[in-house]
């Protein structure tokens, strides 16, 4: 999903093409003329997910295409490089070094400011087999600059996983005309166990850029520097 933290009810938050094609063939909503298609790139110190480095703490280059629709239905995918270890599924350990996010939705406009999301995502790593790929369900509200939201997941991080909820609510501070300062909460809810994340982001364009610095970690306390509070960088351009 979609920014540093990218997944999305922007950064970052994303669905399945499959599941794509299921809404449209169940009828869910007619199919508009294309209203708006827009991509992304971004160079990021490290890859932060819901506060945990996905990267070790190594740099990551992601970028990602949407498609949106004059009805409110969107589609669009999202990539990272990754670096977990070595994994294995009782042959030979492998290394996935990629993550690639398909996800679809609807959004909408409530009036005053007021504005919803939801969708459905598919997290997939290659080489890893299907057996770590798994899907969440997201709803998110806005009311001016304050964003309020949960994500769902039956089997979090592939088959045999846990349920897991994860509300969050975010706050966008207008520093200047150009200028913002992103504050983000959210709690991992599962049935091992529950931490805390949190994301403060400074953005600005730079050069033609958008530049990004600020700082994310969690309160897991199990001795991994990828948990901890640390200082993230980017650099990310809209296509």
């Amino acid at each position: 999903m979609k920014g540093t933290t990218m997944k999305h009810f922007l950064n970052r938050t994303a669905a399945l093409a499959s599941v794509a094609a299921g809404a449209l063939a169940i009828g869910l909503a007619p199919v508009a003329w294309a209203q708006e298609f827009s991509g992304n790139v971004t160079l990021v110190s490290d890859y932060s997910f819901r506060g945990e480095s996905q990267t070790g703490r190594d740099a990551a280059i992601q970028g990602g295409f949407d498609l949106g629709f004059d009805s409110g239905f969107y589609i669009g995918t999202w990539a990272s490089n990754v670096n977990f270890g070595p994994y294995s599924d009782g042959a030979d350990p492998t290394y996935t070094s990629m993550e690639l996010d398909l996800y679809a939705g609807f959004s909408g406009e409530m009036g005053d400011g007021a504005g919803w999301d939801v969708s459905v995502i598919r997290f997939e790593y290659p080489n890893e087999g299907d057996a770590s790929d798994y899907i969440e369900l997201s709803l998110n509200f806005s009311f001016g600059n304050f964003s309020v939201g949960a994500n769902y997941s039956p089997e979090y991080l592939g088959d045999g996983g846990d349920t897991f909820l994860y509300p969050n609510v975010g706050y966008s501070f207008s520093l200047s005309e150009n200028a913002t300062l992103d504050v983000s909460v959210g709690q991992g809810i599962g049935d091992t166990g529950d931490h805390l994340d949190y994301s403060i982001m400074l953005g600005a364009p730079v050069a033609g850029l958008d530049f990004g610095i600020g700082v994310v970690g969690t309160d897991i306390d199990d001795g991994n520097p990828g948990n901890e509070g640390r200082l993230i960088l980017s650099l990310s351009k809209s296509l």
